[in-house]
């Protein structure tokens, strides 16, 4: 495994993160479900052993927070552990933004309690509403670094300006400023975005954006940096129809740059003797961003495979010639 650092947390993170979406440890909210309990545990047993030491969970996860929260306290591992939780995800029933001081307050609490823990090592604002101001959503959030309840804070799903504007606000103020930002990134370049507000940073139009961080060294939490198995097994173009996950893949990323790209990383596995999903992971994990890469398995053979990626590593020619397909 390999390591980073985040400012603000005092431990090496692992720079492939366990993403918790699909963690689940009970059928119902308010009842564990003891073999899905015991399938999550053997699930973050085996990840923690091959050196993932850092979990990326949030609010609206289903039962994650409490799933992971128990599994921690079981293994009494918490000093060693990296979590990362996000609040203030839009309210999905009436489809309006959930973001102010006091809803931060509202779920970061709700957080700490399903985790059972006193602090959240980095804490994340879910999705950005751009009408609310940045200087009472950064004042809040440092009370609570004060108090000891989170030792870093970021933002999910922001624009680079907004965190930009946050940042500078928090400099002036003598305030800590976002030491972290989580958007999608992957080798694939999405047709559509997964949700309203959804934030990505790859494709040409983002060539700014991935500037402005490599130039803020900004470290970057890369969720769906496999393109949602878009570079699987699972998804096939010639058959878009063949199953779930290929049909989701073929709407969201089914553009014919995009198979051009998936040909082209098949073909650098075949050559290399390495999976498909390796060289999309390298990718993102080679890229000049400061990149963690999220990645959701529910297999312990997958992550096995995701942590492998780090070994391979890719040249800038080669991260342009899978990108575009020139200059290898």
């Amino acid at each position: 495994m390999d390591y980073g650092k985040v400012a603000g947390i005092d431990k090496p993170v692992s720079r492939i993160v366990f993403g918790t979406d699909r963690l689940r440890g009970r059928r119902l909210p308010w009842s564990p479900t003891r073999s899905l309990e015991q399938q999550a545990f053997s699930l973050l047993d085996k990840s923690f052993e091959l050196g993932c030491n850092t979990f990326d969970t949030a609010r609206m996860y289903w039962d994650s927070e409490r799933t992971l929260g128990a599994w921690i306290r079981a293994r009494r591992n918490r000093d060693n552990v990296v979590v990362v939780s996000k609040g203030c995800a839009p309210n999905l029933l009436l489809g309006r933004p959930r973001v102010s001081p006091s809803v931060v307050s509202h779920d970061l609490h709700a957080s700490l309690k399903a985790l059972r823990t006193d602090c959240i090592d980095l804490y994340l604002l879910h999705y950005d509403d751009p009408t609310a101001p940045v200087e009472p959503l950064m004042e809040q959030l440092n009370r609570h670094v004060d108090e000891g309840k989170i030792k870093a804070i970021g933002a999910s799903n922001w624009s680079h300006e907004r965190i930009a504007a946050a940042n500078t606000f928090a400099a002036r103020n003598g305030l800590k400023p976002f030491s972290a930002s989580s958007v999608q990134f992957s080798l694939a370049e999405w047709t559509q975005a997964f949700y309203p507000g959804a934030v990505t940073l790859a494709g040409d139009g983002q060539h700014v954006a991935r500037e402005w961080y490599a130039a803020q060294e900004l470290p970057v939490f890369a969720y769906s940096s496999l393109a949602r198995g878009f570079f699987s097994d699972h998804y096939q173009p010639e058959n878009p129809d063949l199953n779930r996950v290929s049909r989701w893949c073929a709407s969201h990323f089914g553009s014919e740059e995009n198979i051009q790209r998936l040909e082209r990383t098949r073909s650098f596995a075949r050559e290399h003797h390495l999976t498909v999903a390796q060289v999309a992971l390298a990718y993102v994990l080679c890229h000049p961003l400061h990149a963690f890469a999220v990645v959701g398995c529910t297999t312990s053979e997958k992550f096995a495979e995701n942590v492998a990626a780090l070994s391979v590593k890719l040249d800038e020619a080669t991260l342009h010639w899978l990108a575009t397909g020139h200059g290898r």
